[in-house]
């Protein structure tokens, strides 16, 4: 059955009325453009035509300009059809592409029919692009790039080639001179020799031309030692050549140069603000090159001169469900609520009783009983786990990096510390003869190590009081049945990186385990077997001597993660509906979700005298006061017409009242720097992907009042339908080994209480689009990093993360076929354009933050910054251009009308929407623009705007006093007199206070 949330009718439940089916609700999505971002294109061998590709499909529009029609249709056929190229007889054309979740080398007719696949990769994070047809139209040249695996661990471009009929790939030799990386190759007029593009470092584009004898792989270069050029081009008389490369303002242009005469300075023929350097095509007469720049197409004379344009429009209609999803849900004040995140959970070594730890409690379940609190412990105490005898709990908890673990009495209740070692103790374990307790010691952030000391130790202060047993980070860890070793696992998450297995002995020594499956998640060693969850489900692979693993066997076919297992095989999980209990006969028994709630009620508030901007765009009014009731607003009056009434009292004194900021891209990593984002004025924040746990148990003690926080949109998980393997944040999926996993994955997702969904996907459109659907099906909402591919605005898209980086399609500038697309379509785009401008102004001065004394306390140390501090001068141009792209972008957008939300993506500080705010306003966005991005747009997105984003009665009382007028400069956001959320005041002293002990 559908969840009681679903807003979009499933096609089993189409109602049927007198005989006749009524069809589902549908929108049409149409545009009508002249201009295509990132346009790639050919031009025929009679020269009377050109394909391009613009959305993801192939079109074909005369050489002289006018209406393009399509070839290809990417809705229908599930595809993204890019990067054309005709064969020299006319007849054919080949492109590269994703269709119906196959990628590859594709070959269609002139007329658009006919389509079939010419290469398949085995490794589909690989690419087969890039190709180019002999001047005889027997072979087609083309880039096969490789991605890493167990034995090469670097990427590896190669030169090879097929028939036009799809024989298998041969390689093309280059010479060792050129290196091991190429792409752009372009057939020299006689047939023998490919000029091609040898790959620059990291994060350059383009390099030294050469010219490739095709039998021989010799080659002679064409352009001099550290240049940087893309996409060659012969003439027809095979003279000249026309490639890209940049100008001195660092931006993309077409040159021209003798092909004979290398040494020759190349003659620059453009100077456009955005040349695609894709692919430039001569005319038939050698006199004319065809390029696109600034989204469209255009002529210019090999000789130079201005530039002619090639206009096209091009019209594109297609139909989709309707998208009816109900809003967002926040927790009521007084209203009780399900406990649904766990900061841990534990089946004790009988069966007989759950271990909890949520909400600042430990607590103890009977299966067949209720919870009781066992003992007050913080509020992010987490990993319990029990003592083989069942009377101790031990538990890890304190400051980040400065964890120490604990053991719980559970008759009494009575607490000890067991280790107090410089840096972090958690993720406790005792052996299950009683004897020892292993843990995972972090001395500092950036070394593990895997310890074990006596079970009944106290107060452990010095290493030697312990025993090493191995130092690697990440590893999964589980004792053996027989307490004599632990299982030590490593690896599994790439290809390049394989699962290992060890067993690592108490008495010294280590054994190899084989037949470990990829990605095991929560290992535990049970009655003979390991249990494990992969793919959202519970596995069991049963131990065959001391040394290997028999090939898993999965276990039934419910939603699982956070597996806990007693001796006798009993395993505990977490699935849809809360708990689940699983007997090794095969039955399940569901525990529901069994701890409680409930939202404090705020006080009355009534303030006073402040001038209201309400997040709408509007200005300021004239002062007013609010009175808030049970954390909504219930009235607006004009200043000095409402009483006190007993109501707390906040004195407005003229200052400026705005919605609480929100940030729509933010990563919990870390739930202790929470206090953070309110104290801010951040009262409101959506997690793209956490460790889905521990996010929603911090979510929950904010919202029972246990813990300083924002309120919490959450998505938890990170939906990959491009890397099939899994982590607690994440959920690779593979259909065609798991048709299922899809409606598992998202499942889990709705148990948690999710809002939404977020795919971080560059491939595998056909898996996504069912990622949408699920979701919509259970009501939630979906995010992308990827959101303009034709198959996911069809299949609902409701959001995409990112502006001027992502993908290669949609990095740089965009133009008006995706501002229609996102606008028509109704995605929300969340630029974090913050998130490069840190990178690059902590890279040139790592002390910018820490002069901040107000936000010092909320500082993560320095290498939480480490990729940023890390960034070399390649890596600053990169990210210079994905600031000027995103600024760009976001402003096109916004000018446009599409819905523009604040992301940070910036974990590490509290004060990203702030600076985002900033970065808005230098994009081209007003101060109220800005404002209404990060306050009423931002709501909108989420699917809350009839509860938060605006200052209106009935809304929630989520709001920030300033003492400066953020319209006239928008770093008056930083100016706080006072934060309300929920309608309750918070005490920002405190907090500070707090964060800083």
């Amino acid at each position: 059955m559908p969840s009681p949330r679903s807003g979009i009718v499933p096609a089993a439940l189409i109602t049927l009325a007198a005989g006749c089916v009524r069809p589902p609700a549908t929108d049409t999505i149409s545009i009508r453009t002249n201009e295509g971002t990132t346009l790639s294109f050919d031009l025929s061998p009679d020269g009377q035509s050109i394909v391009f590709d613009l959305l993801g499909q192939l079109w074909q529009l005369p050489s002289g300009g006018g209406a393009a029609r399509p070839l290809t249709d990417g809705v229908r056929d599930t595809a993204e059809d890019l990067d054309p190229s005709w064969s020299p007889d006319g007849r054919h054309i080949v492109f590269r592409a994703e269709r119906h979740g196959r990628t590859g080398l594709w070959l269609l007719q002139r007329d658009g029919s006919g389509v079939h696949q010419l290469t398949q990769l085995e490794n589909p994070e690989g690419f087969d692009g890039q190709a180019a047809w002999s001047p005889d139209g027997r072979i087609i040249a083309f880039i096969r790039l490789v991605p890493p695996d167990s034995v090469s661990r670097e990427w590896r471009s190669r030169l090879a080639w097929i028939d036009s009929a799809g024989s298998d790939a041969h390689e093309i030799p280059v010479a060792d001179v050129v290196g091991p990386d190429v792409r752009d190759p372009s057939w020299a007029p006689d047939g023998r020799r490919i000029a091609l593009v040898a790959e620059s470092a990291r994060g350059e584009a383009g390099g030294r031309l050469w010219l490739v004898e095709r039998a021989t792989g010799r080659a002679t270069p064409l352009t001099p030692a550290g240049s940087r050029a893309l996409a060659p081009a012969f003439s027809p008389d095979g003279q000249r050549l026309g490639f890209f490369a940049r100008d001195t303002a660092d931006r993309m242009q077409l040159w021209v140069m003798a092909a004979d005469s290398p040494r020759a300075l190349p003659r620059r023929l453009t100077g456009q603000t955005d040349v695609t350097p894709t692919r430039a095509r001569w005319t038939r007469d050698g006199r004319s090159l065809v390029y696109g720049a600034d989204g469209r197409l255009w002529k210019v004379s090999a000789e130079g001169g201005a530039p002619l344009e090639i206009r096209f429009t091009a019209e594109l209609s297609f139909r989709r469900p309707r998208r009816e999803l109900p809003p967002a849900r926040f927790p009521e004040p007084g209203q009780r609520e399900h406990v649904r995140g766990l900061m841990g959970l534990a089946l004790s070594p009988d069966g007989r009783s759950v271990a909890m730890l949520a909400l600042g409690r430990l607590w103890v379940m009977p299966v067949e009983g209720k919870p009781r609190a066992v003992a007050e412990v913080p509020v992010l105490a987490h990993h319990p786990a029990w003592s083989p005898d069942g009377r101790m709990l031990a538990w890890a908890a304190g400051p980040w990096l400065h964890e120490d673990l604990y053991a719980t009495d559970i008759a009494t209740g009575l607490t000890h510390r067991m280790t107090a070692l410089s840096g972090r103790e958690d993720h406790p374990m005792y052996s299950p003869d009683g004897k020892y307790l292993a843990f995972s010691h972090q001395p500092t952030e950036d070394s593990t190590v895997l310890r074990i000391v006596d079970a009944g130790a106290r107060d452990v202060s010095d290493r030697r009081q312990t025993r090493a047993l191995a130092t690697e980070s990440g590893a999964d860890v589980a004792w053996s049945p027989s307490s004599d070793g632990l299982l030590y696992l490593t690896g599994g998450f790439s290809p390049a990186q394989p699962s290992k297995a060890e067993i690592l002995l108490v008495s010294g020594g280590r054994r190899a385990i084989t037949g470990i499956p990829d990605s095991p998640l929560f290992p535990q060693w049970t009655a003979g077997s390991l249990v494990f969850v992969r793919h959202a489900r519970l596995w069991r692979a049963r131990f065959t001597g001391d040394r290997s693993l028999a090939p898993p066997e999965p276990l039934g076919e419910a939603p699982a993660t956070y597996p806990s297992c007693a001796r006798d095989g009993t395993i505990l999980f977490v699935s849809d509906g809360g708990l689940r209990l699983r007997y090794p006969d095969g039955r399940e028994r569901r525990l529901g979700w069994p701890l409680w709630y409930t939202p404090p009620t705020p006080v009355p508030l009534l303030i006073r005298g402040a001038r209201i901007i309400d997040g709408t765009g509007a200005p300021a009014t004239a002062p007013r006061d609010l009175l808030i009731e049970r954390g909504k607003i219930s009235r607006i009056t004009a200043a000095g017409r409402l009483r006190a009434d007993g109501a707390q009292v906040l004195d407005g004194g003229g200052g400026f009242l705005i919605p609480g900021l929100m940030d729509l891209h933010a990563h919990e990593y870390r739930p202790d720097l929470m206090p953070g984002f309110p104290y801010f004025g951040v009262t409101t924040i959506r997690d793209q992907g956490s460790p889905i746990g521990p996010l929603v148990a911090a979510a929950d003690a904010v919202a029972a009042g246990k813990l300083a926080g924002p309120r919490v949109d959450y998505g938890g998980f990170q939906f990959y339908s491009d890397w099939a393997y899994d982590l607690e944040d994440g959920q690779g999926v593979e259909p065609e080994a798991d048709p299922h996993h899809v409606a598992r994955a998202v499942a889990l997702a709705e148990a948690f209480g999710s809002d939404h969904i977020k795919t971080r996907t560059f491939r595998r459109w056909d898996i996504n689009a069912r990622f949408i659907a699920e979701a919509h099906r259970r009501g939630m909402r979906v995010t992308g990093h990827c959101a303009h591919q034709l198959p996911l605005v069809a299949a609902g898209m409701d959001a995409k993360e990112h502006a001027g980086f992502c993908e290669p399609r949609g990095d740089g500038l965009i133009y008006d076929d995706l501002v229609q697309l996102y606008r028509r379509a109704g995605i929300g785009v969340v630029p974090t354009i913050i998130y490069s401008v840190l990178a690059l102004r902590m890279n040139r001065d790592p002390e910018a933050l820490g002069r901040d004394q107000e936000l010092a306390p909320f500082l993560e140390p320095r290498n939480a910054f480490a990729w940023m501090l890390a960034l070399d001068s390649t890596g600053r141009r990169e990210y210079e251009r994905f600031v000027a792209s995103a600024r760009q972008v976001t402003g096109k957008l916004a000018r446009a009308g599409v819905t523009i939300g604040t992301g940070t993506d910036v974990w590490q500080i509290p004060t990203g929407v702030h600076l985002e705010l900033e970065e808005m306003v230098a994009a081209g966005l007003s101060p109220l623009e800005a404002l209404r991005a990060a306050t009423g747009d931002a709501a909108r997105i989420i699917g809350a705007e009839g509860e938060l984003g605006t200052i209106e009665k009935g809304k929630w009382a989520d709001l920030v006093l300033l003492d400066a007028d953020p319209s006239a400069d928008i770093r008056n956001t930083r100016r706080i007199r006072a934060v309300v959320q929920a309608g309750r005041l918070l005490d920002r002293d405190a907090i500070k206070a707090a964060v800083r002990r």
